[in-house]
């Protein structure tokens, strides 16, 4: 009893350190939806338990940030190329280090948001960037841009003609369907207008290109790989749809393979395994071991600094 009561009291006396967000984070989503789908979800399937929280919730709620003031949400349109998305993000970020006068940022990055970066920092001697993160980033591409090319509608099909007449009869502002889903039927009628899906073709100029992007070592950068692993159990894909999937495109998140996923001139790589309900390329922003990893990596600086500070013996 006396040993418990002097540990309570050596336990109250430390002090605690909470984590406090060391600089602005920027999450930037990838190809399709804008960031509010990518980070907080769909509403209804979050109030209907089927979708965890999103990033955006966990580090409101674990990291210590605050929407708007420390965490962003960069949206663009996915129609674009990379190269004009970084610019203007190039823009948006000198912007608001004018206005905030903040020095750094940390960017975190859903598949195709983290080439967008690695294009904005293509040359940048001594970048306000201290931490790139990606999510299920095409580093070297993915080979469905070809199947999405193949299953496209085609011309004179009835679901162009169908759609052809929806969009005739609706400019987007007087379009009687959400604007998102609005906004995705129209990508998916100009699909073959659409230049930022075919430059992540992994044979494609821009790839290729992408080998010889400098990045300044001051950077660091952490690349987060899924990897599904075929399981009976999972009701999203079955196991023999998961292994055909591996076996013609490589093991990954059934999207990106790894050997895509993982950059080879990340600082740390990590490869989150589980069932497609957790690792599908679409869900990694939900995962909970995702979320873990992006905030370690956001709070690493700021722990050692501490560890540090504990371990000084007094002189």
């Amino acid at each position: 009893m006396f040993f418990l009561i002097i540990s309570l009291c050596i336990m109250l006396t430390i002090q605690t350190h909470a984590f406090i967000p060391e600089r602005p984070a920027i999450l930037i989503h990838g190809i399709g939806f804008k960031g509010g789908l990518t980070w907080d979800g769909i509403p209804l399937l979050r109030y209907l338990n089927l979708q965890n929280r999103g990033m955006t919730d966990f580090l409101v709620e674990s990291g210590g940030y605050t929407l708007g003031k420390d965490l962003f949400l960069y949206n663009y349109d996915t129609l674009d190329p990379i190269e004009h998305i970084a610019s203007e993000f190039a823009v948006f970020l000198d912007k608001h280090l004018e206005e905030t006068g903040t020095e750094e940022v940390d960017l975190i990055c859903f598949s195709m948001g983290g080439l967008i970066a690695r294009t904005y920092l293509n040359g940048k001697e001594n970048p306000p960037v201290r931490n790139l993160i990606t999510i299920g980033t095409p580093h070297r591409g993915s080979y469905w841009v070809e199947v999405a090319e193949l299953v496209k509608p085609q011309s004179g099909s009835w679901f162009f003609r169908t759609l052809e007449d929806f969009l005739a009869k609706n400019d987007g502002s007087g379009a009687s369907l959400d604007n998102d889903i609005y906004s995705f039927l129209d990508t998916v009628y100009r699909l073959s207008d659409y230049p930022s899906l075919g430059q992540m073709d992994p044979e494609g100029e821009f790839i290729k290109g992408l080998e010889n992007y400098y990045v300044d070592p001051k950077v660091n950068i952490t690349c987060i790989a899924g990897l599904v692993l075929p399981t009976f159990d999972s009701a999203l894909v079955p196991k023999s749809l998961v292994a055909l999937i591996s076996e013609y495109f490589g093991e990954g998140d059934l999207i990106v393979p790894l050997e895509s996923a993982l950059w080879e001139k990340a600082h740390q790589s990590f490869i989150v395994k589980g069932p497609a309900e957790t690792t599908w390329h679409t869900v990694l922003p939900y995962n909970p071991d995702v979320q873990a990893i992006v905030k370690y990596i956001l709070s690493r600086d700021y722990m050692l600094t501490k560890l540090d500070s504990l371990q000084e013996r007094p002189k």
